[in-house]
């Protein structure tokens, strides 16, 4: 029977059908995820079958940062493109909940652009990023320490790696520590991302345009996945991959934040929070 199906249709049964190994290896998830996926496309997508073409074809809400994708842009437009690395690329930003799946990904703009110019951005879009007030997400010092978004201490120890020899021996010094080990689920997020779907590590070829809407059809598959399987397959061989990379780089409410303004009242209550964190951390002692 089989040897009458078009050959794209065979294709996808080899693909799905065959064994959950094979669906993951191939798609990135199991068969039931991806037959429920399916069925999520086909009720709200509208997409339908064709002759030859199936349809199987406490206030800390996270936290944010930017990543670089490759593109090949024409020579006009390189300098606009170009980011601090020296590749062409559009800055995206990412925006991430506790459970790693994004929550909000603004793709377009130019790999030059930075990272604070981005982020406003998406906080003025009617369907942008929307921070509550009393609620925060956790972000590098590529961005402005103010309302809804917390920044670590400048000129104070921050990566990992530079907490594997030595306790903290100040409350700025505490308050980096753990700010970058819960700030590191972006990353996390980003690294799974990209491991997931190869088309994102190497420069894209399509117009702008289309690889935006690529990377963001890449992020919410990478939400569904995460939602609908136990198991992330591919979450056991993170911190592998994640190494690797870091070898060759070295909830909605009316009343949210709109401005990005650093101001005396959020620089102290960050103070006030350090010191509390610090204070109970050496209790423990």
């Amino acid at each position: 029977m089989l040897d009458k199906i078009p050959a794209q249709m065979r294709n996808m049964h080899d693909l799905v059908m065959v064994s959950d190994d094979d669906c993951k290896d191939q798609l990135r998830m199991d068969r039931a995820s991806f037959h429920k996926l399916c069925g999520l496309v086909r009720t709200f997508g509208g997409l339908k079958s064709s002759r030859n073409i199936s349809v199987e074809e406490k206030g800390y809400l996270g936290a944010l940062d930017s990543t670089y994708i490759d593109v090949h842009v024409p020579s006009v437009d390189k300098g606009r493109y170009r980011n601090r690395k020296g590749h062409c690329s559009v800055n995206v930003l990412g925006v991430c909940d506790l459970n790693m799946r994004f929550v909000n990904v603004l793709t377009g703009w130019e790999g030059s652009a930075a990272d604070s110019r981005v982020l406003r951005d998406a906080i003025h879009r009617t369907h942008g990023l929307h921070v509550p007030r009393g609620h925060y997400y956790l972000c590098d010092n590529g961005y402005p320490n103010c309302e809804g978004f917390l920044t670590p201490y400048k000129g104070v120890r921050y990566h990992l790696s530079e907490w594997s020899s030595r306790q903290p021996q100040t409350y700025q010094e505490y308050f980096n520590m753990k700010h970058t080990r819960a700030r590191n689920v972006i990353e996390r997020t980003f690294g799974l991302l990209k491991m997931r779907w190869a088309i994102l590590r190497s420069p894209s070829w399509y117009p702008i345009k289309t690889t935006n809407k690529i990377i963001v059809t890449c992020c919410l598959l990478h939400n569904y996945i995460r939602r609908e399987m136990d198991v992330d397959p591919l979450e056991g061989g993170l911190d592998d991959y994640m190494n690797t990379q870091m070898d060759a780089e070295l909830v909605v409410d009316d009343d949210v934040i709109e401005n990005l303004e650093s101001s005396t009242e959020w620089n102290t209550w960050r103070d006030t929070m350090a010191q509390n964190m610090f204070n109970e951390w050496n209790l423990t002692l």
